[in-house]
C-alpha cells in the first residue's frame, strides 16, 4: 500500500511541458522585476536581471534534459537533491564568472534578482520532480 492511492497518484509531465513551464515562470519573474530594475538602475538593471534569470533557467533546462536522458534519475528519491546540486554549482560558477568578467556589476542588486529567480526556478523544478518520484510505501 502506498501513501497515495492509485486514484490520487500524480501523472508525470512531459519534458517539453516542463521546459515550457519553467520558461514561462522565469519569464513572468523577469517581467515582474523589469519595472523595478529599470526604475532603480536604468537599463543596466535589465541586464543584471537578464543575467540572473538566465543563470536560473539554464541549469533547469539541463536538469530536464538529464532527467529525460537518465530515466532512473526521475524515479530516485534523491532526484531533487541532485537537481539542486546541479543548479547551485551552475549558478555559483556563473556568479564567479560574471564577477570576473563584469566587475562593475552591482552585486547586491544582482543578488536580489538572482535569489528571486533561483527560488522560482527551484520551486518549479522541484514540483515537476516530486511528480515523478514514486510515493514511499507505508511501513507496517
Amino acid at each position: 500500500m502506498t501513501l497515495l492511492s492509485p486514484s490520487t497518484e500524480l501523472q508525470p509531465i512531459s519534458p517539453s511541458r516542463q521546459l515550457l513551464g519553467l520558461s514561462a515562470v522565469l519569464m513572468a519573474v523577469w517581467l515582474a522585476l523589469a519595472g523595478p530594475a529599470v526604475w532603480y538602475s536604468g537599463f543596466r538593471g535589465l541586464e543584471w536581471l537578464s543575467w540572473a534569470v538566465g543563470l536560473s533557467l539554464v541549469p533547469g533546462l539541463l536538469v530536464v534534459a538529464l532527467q529525460s536522458a537518465v530515466p532512473v534519475l526521475s524515479t530516485n528519491p534523491h532526484a531533487v537533491m541532485v537537481a539542486s546540486a546541479i543548479r547551485m554549482l551552475f549558478v555559483l560558477g556563473g556568479v564567479l564568472g560574471l564577477r570576473a568578467l563584469r566587475p562593475e556589476l552591482q552585486m547586491i542588486e544582482f543578488a536580489v534578482y538572482l535569489v528571486l529567480s533561483y527560488c522560482a526556478a527551484l520551486g518549479v523544478e522541484s514540483y515537476y520532480l516530486f511528480r515523478l518520484v514514486k510515493p514511499v510505501s507505508e511501513s507496517t
